[in-house]
């Protein structure tokens, strides 16, 4: 989802007028009118934006989101409008017949992305989805695009979303990795009450920068998250999604063949907070000097 560099925390946000824009939810009347969200990649959170190597913030030709209206409780899918994509921002578009009369939220619009299952209570505006307990590297980037799940609440009035992350990142830096010696990246808390990767809810206040969380569904949660790497020849720093958790007993480290044989393993026994849009950073690991070690 190009190897990754640490962006400062400071990113042009362009603001984008919405091409048909109303001043009011009263203004959309007819099935043949679209509606817009503008969307923006914070830029002083750490999100997707900020770990591009080319030091841009961007929004995805092929990226969609979810949209919940607070009195409604079946989600839309909006897609990007290509033309609209300007560094951070992007306007998000959906033509669906239903949307005028059916969508029109109380106060609020919710956004999730990316899109995916996921449910809305719209009593308590909290977003139900899942975070992939095993994750694949998307092509080009050094972390599963899919897993970095944002979220962002809108006042009905300005349409305008700020996405905030959900999950935690634990970054692992990997050098000589050029045989493929390695293939997967595990992270295992030892307290099996940890989770880090099921089912959570969350969301996020309009105007507020406070996301609120908790995981659900514990027979489908695991204490454990994966992640499958290519080989490479460069040192990279590899990003693993987390549900936000506290590990009061530690963690396991553990790299992994493509035969699930474990190559190198790390336990730590300090207690390790993770909190939603940080990195956390695991280690610089050289494959061939590995020698596993408690």
């Amino acid at each position: 989802m190009k190897a990754f560099k640490f962006l400062s925390n400071t990113a042009v946000v362009f603001s984008l007028a919405l091409l048909a824009a109303c001043s009011s939810d009263d203004d959309i009347q007819t099935s043949d009118k679209k509606i817009e969200f503008t969307a923006n990649l914070e830029s002083n959170e750490v999100t997707r934006a900020t770990l591009q190597s080319d030091n841009s913030v961007h929004w995805d030709l092929d990226d969609k989101l979810y949209v919940f209206a607070d009195n409604y409780e079946k989600a839309a899918l909006f897609s990007i409008t290509p033309s609209s994509i300007n560094g951070a921002t992007a306007t998000f578009t959906n033509f669906e017949k239903e949307l005028p009369t059916s969508f029109k939220p109380k106060a609020y619009y919710y956004a999730l992305f990316p899109f995916g299952s996921a449910t809305f209570n719209a009593e308590t505006s909290m977003i139900t989805s899942v975070l992939a307990a095993v994750q694949t590297v998307t092509e080009g980037y050094t972390y599963d695009k899919e897993a970095l799940i944002m979220v962002a609440c809108a006042e009905s009035y300005e349409r305008v979303f700020d996405f905030k992350n959900v999950p935690a990142l634990i970054k692992v830096n990997l050098s000589n990795n050029g045989e493929g010696k390695v293939k997967y990246i595990e992270i295992e808390a030892t307290n099996a009450a940890n989770k880090l990767s099921g089912n959570f809810e969350t969301s996020i206040s309009w105007g507020e920068n406070n996301i609120k969380f908790k995981a659900v569904s514990e027979a489908y949660n695991r204490n454990s998250v994966r992640l499958e790497i290519p080989a490479t020849d460069e040192s990279k720093n590899f990003y693993i999604a987390s549900l936000p958790v506290n590990m009061n007993h530690g963690f396991t480290l553990k790299f992994e063949d493509e035969k699930g044989n474990v190559v190198y393993s790390r336990v730590s026994h300090k207690d390790i907070e993770l909190n939603s849009s940080h990195i956390y950073p695991f280690g610089n690991y050289n494959v061939a000097e590995l020698t596993t070690k408690e």
